[in-house]
Parts: C-alpha cells; structure tokens; sequence
C-alpha cells in the first residue's frame, strides 16, 4: 500500500513538472510572439473579430481596428478582410469593422465581409475561401499580442502564408489572458494530434 502510495505521489509530482514546464515554455512563446512580431507586405489584412457592444467595436475590438488602419495607411496591405460573425442581438463583427473602418477613410472597396465564423479557426478558414476566391497568396492577422502566437499556429495549420501584425497595448489581466491562451493552445495541439491519429 505505501509503495503504491509513493508511486502515486511521484507520478502527480512528475505530472505537476510537465505542466508547469509546458506553461512556462507557452507563456514565453506567447510573449515572445507578441513583441517580436510584425507583419510584412502581403494581399490582404485578416482582422480577427471580437465582441460588439451596441452595434459599436468594443475596445478590444476597437484596438484591432485602430491597428489595421495603420497597417492599411503605411501600405501593408491594399485590402482588408474583416472576420466576425454574428451575434443575437448585435450586427455582426464583420459589418461593425467595416463601419468602423469607412469612418476611418478606408474605402469600402478595400474591405472584404466574413460574417460566418464564430472562432478563431472560423475566422481563419472563412477567411482562406475569401482568399482563394480573389487570388491572394498573403495575409497579415491583425489580433492582439497575447493572441497572435495561437493564431499564427491556427493559420500555419491551414496553410495560409501568413505574418501576424499584433496590437501591443498590455491588457490589465496579463497573466489571465497568457494562461488562457496556453490552455488555448494545448487544445487546438491535442485537437490537431487527434485528428492525425483517426
């Protein structure tokens, strides 16, 4: 009973290990993503959606916007796709940006809707039909900076040829949202094995 007891104990405290190694190797990714990320020439501007509050960008939303314009402005890109569907009682994210996006001179030419998804890998893969559809081989994903390792994952997995061009602003609950994207990522990593094994 005691040796099994111990053998227990050893394996929690080997498992512990693992996981406090995973998340510091993660949380050093996500972080290093952020800072040293920047997007380079390319077709189109992917700007992944957040939440609409009163059919206006909230201010997450708004910083990924605020990001995008720049981008367009110093010639990143000519063309914007705005990622984001629809919710119950708001329009959707894609109509909200690209709203957003006029008022800021943009013209509306430029803007491309992908009112569909409802996830990042949503935004992505709704995004990569709009891609193929008008010729583009590049993007630059527009996200936040705790977001842009995962995304740029989700994109390679996809095979989008892709930059990340990440909103630096540092959120209040930095460790919540670092935490959050490296649960994120062992998800969408056991997702990705799963699907290789069926």
């Amino acid at each position: 009973m005691k040796k099994k007891l111990q053998t227990c104990l050893w394996a929690a405290a080997a498992l512990f290990l693992i996981a406090l190694l995973y998340f510091v190797l993660m949380s050093w990714k996500v972080n290093y993503t952020w800072k040293h990320s920047q997007g380079t020439p390319s077709d189109c501007l992917i700007i992944l959606g957040a939440a609409v509050w009163d059919g206006k960008p909230s201010p997450a939303l708004r910083e990924r916007l605020d990001i995008a314009v720049e981008a367009y402005r110093r010639g990143l890109a000519p063309n914007i796709i705005a990622s984001g569907g629809k919710s119950e009682s708001e329009p959707s994210e894609a109509e909200t940006m690209q709203k957003y996006l006029m008022e800021k001179g943009v013209p509306k030419e430029a803007i491309l809707l992908e009112d569909q998804s409802r996830s990042t890998m949503e935004n992505l893969e709704n995004s990569q039909k709009i891609m193929k559809e008008k010729g583009f081989h590049k993007a630059v994903i527009v996200t936040h900076g705790f977001h842009a390792y995962r995304a740029s994952l989700m994109a390679k997995s996809l095979g989008i040829s892709s930059t990340v061009e990440p909103v630096q602003i540092r959120p209040r609950a930095l460790t919540y949202y670092t935490l959050r994207e490296c649960g994120g990522i062992a998800v969408f990593t056991l997702g990705r094995i799963g699907n290789l094994l069926e």
